[in-house]
């Protein structure tokens, strides 16, 4: 029903098919690129809620779902399962006396992360800024020109702290903070409130696992995870007597797992940061094939394991995202971001080339879609005609 009548807002991509944290980050990230490759700046607020899961009233919970429709049926037995929930703690084998829960959506059921993006969706209604969401984890930005596009943001603040107050949700403001994406020198700068406190400005934020810097630069992101060889190290340290084929096993669990959070969003375009996670990569081929001699080849080792660098993994993984959003298997809207060519050759071109785009800056030339667009330009037509992500995948060169 939901999916049917598009109830869920398209900015929350928590707990939703066909969305999830990359899927979030990456369209995050493209619209900061082509702000700041138009020269731009982009001023934004990261929202923080206080034990969101654990505060939603079970009574206007219920008052929101009539509004979209949902069967009452579905509606008072989802009343009645919310109803006369009692909770204890025990502390060293002593329980306390049973309290009646009268607000927080039910921890570790299926129908708990549903009803609370229930419950959150309408938070972005009548805000002119833009509203991005990843369950509680809630951002606001705007593209700002002038001391009007600031103040249009502090009056969307202003909403959203209206918002909290009339469904008793509660903003962490210590950890509620600011951020401005710009390239300029003397950016315009303003002092954002909330309940009339002031938001914090900061010059480095993870959010959602990746590290973002004003600038868009991918430095800081790159030094955190490079720091995947101190869990190879542990790993080195503790499987004496495995196997080559579980040292690998580990070493692509433990270690590439973190090198590759995410990478399709901050492929590094430096070869300063190539080098410093591909250093990683080659201690994990070390550790595997266990050659700790003076004459080991990083390069030699890692085709006998039939490993590619991590550059070429990037190039594949960005290409399986995009044939993922060309060919619709996830919910990023394909036409947001994939335009038809202006021409297409009939002896050069294949039948899926799509229209590049255009770029002021090397920032945003080396950002997701520009990048990947040319990528996929330069694939054989037998390639992108397959219309399986994973068989697709698996014929990549």
């Amino acid at each position: 029903h939901l999916n049917t009548h598009s109830a869920i807002t398209s900015s929350q991509h928590g707990f939703r098919k066909g969305f999830s944290c990359v899927t979030q980050l990456l369209e995050f990230t493209n619209d900061i690129a082509s702000a700041l490759g138009k020269r731009l700046a982009v001023e934004c607020i990261f929202l923080d809620f206080r034990k969101a899961f654990d505060t939603v009233p079970h009574s206007l919970l219920i008052e929101k779902m009539l509004t979209y429709k949902i069967n009452p049926a579905v509606v008072s037995w989802i009343k009645e399962y919310l109803t006369l929930r009692r909770q204890f703690v025990v502390v060293n084998g002593v329980r306390s006396r049973a309290q009646n829960v009268s607000s927080g959506v039910p921890q570790g059921s299926v129908l708990g992360p549903l009803l609370f993006l229930l419950y959150i969706n309408d938070i972005g209604d009548g805000l002119t800024s833009q509203l991005r969401l990843f369950a509680d984890d809630c951002l606001v930005y705007r593209i700002t020109n002038s001391t009007e596009d600031l103040n249009l943001i502090q009056q969307d603040l202003d909403r959203i702290s209206t918002w909290c107050t009339r469904w008793r949700m509660q903003l962490n403001l210590t950890k509620t903070v600011n951020m401005t994406f710009t390239q300029k020198k003397d950016p315009l700068t303003h002092c954002y409130t909330l309940n009339n406190i002031v938001i914090g400005k900061v010059t480095e934020f993870k959010y959602l696992g990746v590290w973002y810097t004003p600038e868009l630069s991918w430095q800081k992101q790159v030094y955190v995870t490079g720091k995947a060889g101190k869990m190879l190290g542990f790993i080195r340290r503790n499987s004496g007597a495995f196997s080559q084929s579980t040292r690998e096993l580990l070493y692509k669990t433990y270690v590439r797992s973190v090198l590759e959070y995410a990478c399709v969003v901050w492929d590094p375009p430096t070869a300063r940061d190539v080098n410093k996670l591909e250093r990683v990569q080659n201690l994990g081929a070390r550790y595997v094939s266990r050659q700790y001699t003076i004459n080991f080849s990083a390069t030699k080792t890692k085709e006998e394991l039939k490993w590619d660098t991590l550059v070429e993994r990037r190039r594949k993984l960005r290409l399986k995202l995009f044939h993922s959003i060309y060919y619709g298997t996830i919910n990023i809207q394909r036409d947001m971001y994939i335009m038809p060519p202006h021409y297409r050759s009939q002896r050069v071109d294949h039948e899926q080339k799509v229209r590049e785009v255009l770029c002021r800056t090397e920032l945003f030339k080396k950002s997701f879609f520009p990048k990947t667009i040319q990528d996929w330009k330069r694939l054989p037509a037998d390639v992108v005609n397959v219309v399986s992500n994973e068989m697709f995948f698996a014929l990549l060169k």
